[in-house]
């Protein structure tokens, strides 16, 4: 018997097997694209899985400098002492490190006490967080320098010619000088010179006419000089004269540092050519932005081996006609030193090969430093860029050798005035086994 559909009933079975068609590739669909509660459901556990391993791993991409909101303050660096860590059975750990891991930790004999050394480390950071987070008063980083400027005839002069005077600049005091870059006090001197220029005064004034250095004053933020010193000048060529005046701090490791600078020019200073009578000047100091070059190196810390890695790879645009009168005589290296917190002494000295004649170095170097825990938060590590001096240069004429020049510097640790350097050196501990670089600016 055959049914005989009439038309509508022929549109009406067509439209029940299109809507069972899309029925099927809606669920279809919800059980194969990701997003929807039956895939879902049926790939629940191995999300679980995917979604617990991401957690153990940290992505190479999070592995950079982060911008930290600390509030930062200088203070003098705590002297730490060395404690001790009572372990279940009574023995004493971490005051004798006399013995360093080697690469296999599970061989070496410190692999007992890698949880112990671990707690050491996160007390230690936990630490070094808080000491780093506190106020930062307001301070006027301006210096100031006074000077007392006095012209006197000159006895000895001839009809002919016009009387010649005397300047006596005396540099008496300056204040508010800016801290050093890490730990320890400033050495403090002031180098004046005398520049020729024109009106209006240009910044490039020629060669120094005179160069004065006054003596050097450890331990002190605001020296007191009082130093005269007597220079000889045509009445006509005063207004022609500029005394540049620039703080340096006395540096025993390396080059003396360039903290501020000011310029005076002798036209402004009034009655300075109609009176005899000493006149006190007031110069405000700017901070010096000295820049020798970049270098990058990377830093590594292991702290079940206690070790910490330098990793110098090469620097770049170096102002070598500084400590050398062409490229062919400039032999840079890079010299790093461990130093201590507290007291600014040096505890190791490690340095690099050095590379002959080149102003971009390529050094692809690993120096190792023991680091322990309690040493994290008052070690500061001071990286210099020198160069070396070879063949008859290096003997002067006493017979003696004469050192290598140091062009800059670089200082890393939590209680280093820079905040890039600080922060690299926050993210390495932070983030031990883990090699961070960065390129840094040679002053």
């Amino acid at each position: 018997m055959v049914f005989q559909l009439s038309p509508w009933g022929q549109v009406l079975y067509m439209a029940i097997g299109a809507l069972a068609l899309v029925v099927t590739l809606l669920i279809v669909a919800c059980f194969v694209g990701p997003g929807c509660w039956g895939y879902e459901w049926i790939h629940r556990e191995e999300q679980e899985r995917r979604r617990r391993r991401q957690g153990n791993c940290i992505a190479e991409d999070a592995l950079k400098l982060s911008d930290y909101g600390y509030r930062w303050k200088r203070d003098p660096v705590p002297s730490y002492t060395s404690y001790d860590t009572v372990s279940s059975t009574g023995s004493l750990i971490g005051r004798t490190p006399h013995h360093r891991d080697s690469a296999y930790s599970s061989m070496s004999e410190a692999t007992d006490n890698r949880s112990v050394l671990s707690m050491k480390v996160r007390d230690r950071l936990l630490s070094l967080r808080t000491n780093c987070i506190r106020v930062l008063p307001e301070r006027d980083d301006r210096g100031q320098l006074w000077c007392r400027l006095q012209r006197q005839r000159w006895s000895r002069c001839t009809d002919d010619e016009p009387p010649d005077v005397t300047v006596g600049p005396l540099l008496q005091d300056v204040k508010s000088l800016p801290p050093r870059e890490y730990s320890g006090g400033l050495e403090p001197y002031v180098v004046l010179q005398v520049l020729r220029t024109t009106w209006p005064l240009h910044r490039r004034a020629g060669p120094p006419l005179h160069q004065l250095r006054t003596r050097t004053l450890r331990h002190s933020y605001n020296p007191f000089f009082d130093q005269t010193f007597v220079l000889d000048v045509r009445r006509s060529e005063l207004k022609e004269w500029c005394l540049k005046l620039t703080a340096y701090d006395q540096d025993k490791y390396c080059n003396a540092t360039q903290l501020c600078e000011a310029n005076l020019a002798l036209r402004d200073v009034k009655n300075l050519t109609t009176t005899t009578e000493a006149l006190t000047v007031s110069c405000n100091l700017t901070r010096s932005n000295r820049e020798a070059g970049d270098l990058l190196f990377g830093m590594s810390y292991l702290p079940t081996a206690q070790r910490l890695t330098v990793s110098v790879v090469r620097a770049r645009n170096l102002k070598y006609l500084e400590v050398a009168d062409s490229v062919a005589n400039f032999n840079p290296y890079v010299r790093v030193i461990q130093l201590h917190g507290s007291t600014g002494r040096a505890i190791k000295r490690k340095k690099t090969t050095f590379k002959q004649g080149t102003e971009c170095p390529e050094f692809n170097e690993i120096l190792t430093f023991d680091l322990y825990p309690n040493q994290l938060d008052t070690t500061t590590f001071l990286l210099l860029l020198c160069s070396k001096t070879l063949g008859e240069e290096s003997i002067g004429q006493t017979g003696r050798k004469i050192k290598d020049r140091c062009l800059g510097k670089v200082a890393l640790g939590s209680h280093v005035a820079g905040k890039e350097e600080r922060d690299h050196w926050l993210t390495v501990i932070q983030n031990p086994r883990r090699v961070v670089s960065a390129w840094h600016t040679v002053k």
